[in-house]
């Protein structure tokens, strides 16, 4: 188009094709006058995203005592995990995480999550045990990479789309996992593209590494990990924890 900028383009290929197909967003161009402009903050997108499980989804999660011994370990140990689960399906913490018994390369989770009223609701969620997504009581906060959606100390979320602390909020992660070469080595570092209530948070971003929720359990990056809740800090409650594999 002649005579106009191209902003902003942004394509989302989401592999959603767990309930909705594939997601694409384009954000239309800025007309102008071929000068430059200054990049605009990022908007707060949000997105239509399946709040029920969708066909062949791993039901890690969804409100049952018994789903916490068969599918959860107490983390470091083979015994069931111990978190309580009360009459209307929420997980409340122990002072421990737990980690699933089950591994995963590439997928879809899905997460819900309550921060308490009190504290800094500090959690996250573990990415084949390795790469922490960041739970935080940041309403109203500026994003960090220690805030809400975070890649833990690594990239902070494009917006801040947290709820106020004692309100339910989720999380729908597309994990890439890291590639290999038939050699071994690693030829391409793990990616995730997050949503946190329904908006895009994190778009396609590169973990630079392991972000610290491993606490020196895992030493190398690999093809497959489980799924860690962190619960060894503050007493935030779980709900529908989903996997489908892709």
């Amino acid at each position: 188009m002649r005579g106009s900028i191209w902003q902003r383009y942004l394509v989302l290929a989401a592999l959603c094709g767990v309930a909705a197909g594939l997601i694409v967003l384009r954000i239309q161009a800025v007309p102008g006058e071929g000068r430059h402009q200054p990049a605009p903050a990022a908007a707060a997108v949000a997105f239509a995203l399946p709040t029920q499980p969708p066909n062949g989804a791993i039901l890690l999660f969804t409100g049952q005592a018994d789903q916490m011994h068969a599918n959860w370990y107490q983390r470091y140990t083979t015994h069931p995990a111990d978190w309580t689960v009360d009459q209307e399906g929420v997980a409340t913490p122990k002072r421990d995480d737990i980690t699933s018994k089950q591994e995963f390369g590439d997928c879809f989770v899905h997460v819900e999550f309550r921060t308490p009223q009190e504290g800094g609701g500090n959690s996250g969620v573990g990415l084949q045990g390795r790469y922490e997504i960041q739970i935080f009581n940041s309403y109203g906060r500026e994003p960090g990479t220690h805030g809400c959606g975070a890649l833990y100390s690594q990239k902070p979320p494009r917006v801040n789309a947290s709820k106020p602390p004692g309100q339910w909020q989720s999380f729908d992660i597309l994990f890439r996992a890291p590639r290999f070469n038939d050699n071994g080595q690693l030829t391409e570092k793990p990616r995730a593209t997050v949503f946190q209530n329904g908006v895009l948070i994190q778009n396609n971003e590169e973990f630079t590494g392991m972000t610290g929720i491993q606490y020196g359990e895992y030493k190398e990056m690999a093809k497959t990990g489980p799924l860690v809740l962190q619960g060894d800090h503050d007493r935030v409650q779980f709900r529908n924890v989903w996997i489908v594999p892709l």
